[in-house]
Formats: C-alpha cells, sequence, structure tokens
C-alpha cells in the first residue's frame, strides 16, 4: 500500500513539475528570438561626469529600475534624423517631468545594455551641454524624441552612437525602422 500511494504521489509531483515548466515556458512576454529585442529609455539614478564637461562617464551610470520609455512605446525610428516617434503616453511621462534647465540624464538601452547616454535639455535652457541631447519642449514639432549632439549643437566632441547596429538590427527586426 505504502508502495502504491509513494508511485501516484511521484506522479502527481511528475505532472505538476511538467505543467510548471510547460506555463512558464510559454510566456508570450519573454523574447525567445535572439534576433529581435528591444530599445528602451531609461532615467538615471546616478552617475557622474567627466571632468568640467556633461559628457557622462557611463561605467557610472545606475538607471532607474524601469525604463521612462517603454520597447512598446516606440512606434518607430528615423535613422535619417535620429528621432523616436512615440506614443501619446509616452509624451506624458516625459511632459510630466520636472526639466531642469541643467538637464535630466537618461540612457538608451538594447537588451538591457546602455548604449548611450544624454540629457532631456529643454531650449529655455541658457547652459550649453556638450553632450547628447532631446529637447522635451520640442516633442510635438519633431514629431518625437530628435537626439541631437549638444546644445546647442551640433558639438564636434560629442560621440555619434545614435545609429549604433544593435539598435538599427532592433528596430529593422522590430518593423520599426525607418530611413
Amino acid at each position: 500500500m505504502k508502495r502504491k500511494v509513494f508511485f501516484i504521489s511521484l506522479i502527481g509531483i511528475s505532472l505538476v513539475a511538467i505543467l510548471g515548466l510547460f506555463i512558464t515556458g510559454c510566456d508570450k512576454n519573454v523574447n525567445t528570438n535572439p534576433t529581435t529585442g528591444f530599445v528602451e529609455l531609461y532615467l538615471l539614478d546616478s552617475y557622474k561626469t567627466v571632468g568640467y564637461s556633461r559628457q557622462i562617464d557611463e561605467s557610472t551610470i545606475v538607471t532607474k529600475a524601469y525604463p521612462l520609455i517603454a520597447y512598446s512605446d516606440i512606434l518607430s525610428y528615423d535613422s535619417s534624423n535620429y528621432t523616436f516617434k512615440i506614443t501619446d503616453k509616452a509624451k506624458r511621462a516625459i511632459n510630466n517631468l520636472t526639466h531642469s534647465v541643467f538637464g535630466v540624464a537618461f540612457a538608451i538601452k538594447a537588451n538591457y545594455v546602455i548604449v548611450y547616454s544624454g540629457y532631456f535639455w529643454p531650449s529655455f535652457s541658457s547652459a550649453t551641454c556638450d553632450w547628447a541631447i532631446i529637447d522635451p519642449i520640442m516633442i510635438d514639432y519633431h514629431k518625437g524624441l530628435k537626439v541631437e549632439l549638444g546644445y546647442p549643437g551640433p558639438w564636434a566632441s560629442v560621440p555619434d552612437r545614435r545609429n549604433d547596429q544593435r539598435i538599427l538590427d532592433i528596430f529593422a527586426n522590430g518593423h520599426k525602422l525607418s530611413r
């Protein structure tokens, strides 16, 4: 009798384990295709700048836990003018930020890896910025988030990683790339 109960218990545990693996393996939100991915914009929790510049030392970046703009809120990316077309939800998130004349730091990540950093730098600022910027005031004018190299720009010293191949590949595979 003990042997029969043990055998039935073993079968029950095995079925529960197999069912659990099946359920977690079928999660539609998990990206199982390595050729696709996601690009997201995160605000920074902390970072350091290089010398007296606004250049962000990317090895010191700590981002917020969740993106300000998720991949699902990016409708398309125009690689010819470096503009992310975004949803109204994403526009509201940016408009709800407190915009400083010295910028609000962000990072663009591809599959959780920082590709580049910059600042939301409003055009009402009289301060200059020698790093990548997005003018949050101009979202409607640019019909999205236009990433520029400095303010007022462009600054030749700002590294241009706006069309990093990881970003282009993700948007191309997701049918979100326009040129």
